[in-house]
């Protein structure tokens, strides 16, 4: 039978074409609230960051190491079918929750409710932990567990409609120290060396807000997606 469109089929475009104009309101914890929650997560192995001043004031000589996977990626086994097909690469992308939980700290902790598992990583060559922050860090025990089975594990770079600041990606403007800065590359060399550093295989790069017309140029964006693949190396992944 031939479905017939719904008033709220033909309303979703428009509602989605428009939504950035009209975020979802931020009722959770207040900058504050989360600042101080982010320096407790720390002490657990849990890296993140919500905003771009955080993300640009990293560096590794103020990283506590309890937060860095200590395990190599192993190299599988080479498989092919019997029928001689080649085999499909799965990723899995996992946003569990907000994420973060009390149980996945480096740590350790006991387990006794609900949580989030990856029962059959034979089957996943690609494992993204996924949270609603500017950039995730996946947490060690996750990497650990994934690299002894073979699987990248990838961090996630999130602009979201609420998120502020975003056209600070594309800007060029006076830095902080003065003279010329092409903030672009400047997130790039971040990202790629926190990849290195917490010992984990790449980025996935979400954005889901459109840049102001200001600063909005694609030939900064795509710089920037240039300048993170040649730092993270062949032996690491950049998923658009």
């Amino acid at each position: 039978m031939e479905s017939i469109t719904g008033w709220k089929d033909i309303l979703r475009p428009i509602r989605d074409g428009y939504r950035h104009l009209f975020p979802s309101p931020d009722t959770g914890p207040t900058p504050e609230e989360r600042e101080k929650q982010r320096k407790l997560d720390v002490l657990k192995g849990f890296t993140y960051f919500d905003t771009f001043d955080q993300l640009e004031d990293w560096t590794d000589e103020t990283s506590d190491p309890i937060s860095c996977s200590n395990t190599p990626l192993l190299c599988r086994a080479p498989t092919s079918p019997e029928d001689g097909t080649p085999k499909a690469n799965v990723l899995l992308c996992h946003d569990y929750s907000g994420n973060y939980h009390p149980y996945e700290a480096a740590t350790g902790i006991g387990v006794d409710e609900e949580s989030y598992t990856c029962e059959q990583p034979q089957y996943v060559d690609t494992f993204v932990y996924f949270s609603h922050k500017l950039v995730c860090v996946p947490p060690p025990t996750w990497t650990n567990h994934l690299h002894r089975n073979g699987i990248k594990s990838i961090g996630t770079f999130l602009v979201e409609p609420q998120t502020k600041d975003a056209d600070r990606l594309l800007k060029r403007a006076l830095g902080r120290k003065g003279g010329e800065d092409n903030s672009s590359v400047m997130f790039a060399h971040k990202l790629a060396n926190i990849a290195k550093y917490y010992g984990f295989d790449g980025w996935l790069i979400n954005i889901e807000k459109p840049f102001s017309k200001e600063v909005w140029d694609p030939e900064i964006l795509q710089a920037f997606l240039e300048q993170l693949r040649e730092e993270l190396r062949p032996d690491r992944s950049l998923i658009w």
